[in-house]
């Protein structure tokens, strides 16, 4: 299929396991479902085919994309992840060089030692198990990393398959830090705790200065979009 489909046209959805490495196919009806870009959308886990053919299955009369998370960042692993992931190893991988635990505030005190509480944790487990120690600042100002670290943090992601590189790129560009990105993937931390480790200053703000309905709604989708990488992740 060149596009999303307007319209249901098929019956059936169902997988065929292509090879020994466990690689899936999708059809729908007798038709083999291609992404956008016309490339067979070949799925590496039984997990994640599962939860494209439930997408699919649950389509109505009309088809809705935006009910269609995990076939949408399958589509961007084949299609956009794929064809530059070099380019996008490199990105993911400068998140490192200015990410967000390390960049802390002067004042208030209240919002130090929370960043304080909760990222220094991170600083050091990047350390001990990422074989990456941080310097911390205060203020925004750019200042690089060891080069060593940045060096270990390019092998972790250069590790990664598409699908797991289309969602840590998400999970990265959501929050803000790579550190917290691959402390949600390595299972270092709960999705709530991580979420809200990114959330500090948003949080602060917020307690301080009043709730704007338009950023709350504008978080909340930021959210859901951080949820469903870690998701597409586990099952990639």
């Amino acid at each position: 299929m060149v596009e999303w489909p307007k319209k249901r046209f098929w019956e059936k959805v169902s997988t065929v396991c292509m090879d020994e490495a466990d690689h899936y196919k999708v059809y729908l009806d007798q038709r083999l479902l291609n992404t956008p870009n016309k490339k067979p959308l070949i799925l590496p886990t039984k997990e994640m085919a599962n939860l494209v053919v439930l997408e699919w299955k649950s389509q109505g009369d009309k088809v809705d994309p935006l009910t269609m998370p995990y076939t949408r960042s399958a589509n961007s692993a084949i299609d956009k992840v794929a064809p530059q992931i070099e380019e996008i190893r490199k990105l993911v991988t400068d998140y490192g060089d200015s990410d967000l635990i390390c960049y802390r505030a002067d004042r208030p005190i209240e919002l130090v030692r929370r960043q304080e509480e909760i990222w220094s944790n991170l600083v050091l487990w990047s350390a001990s198990e990422l074989n990456s120690p941080l310097n911390v600042f205060e203020g925004v100002v750019y200042a690089p990393q060891p080069v060593q670290s940045i060096l270990e943090f390019e092998k972790q992601v250069s590790n990664l398959s598409i699908f797991q590189l289309c969602a840590l790129y998400d999970l990265v560009t959501i929050s803000g830090s790579l550190v917290i990105s691959l402390a949600v993937t390595k299972n270092f931390l709960d999705l709530n705790n991580a979420w809200s480790a990114c959330q500090i200053d948003e949080d602060w703000q917020q307690q301080n200065w009043g709730v704007d309905e338009v950023e709350s709604v504008r978080t909340l989708n930021r959210k859901t979009a951080f949820f469903h990488a870690a998701s597409f992740y586990k099952v990639s």
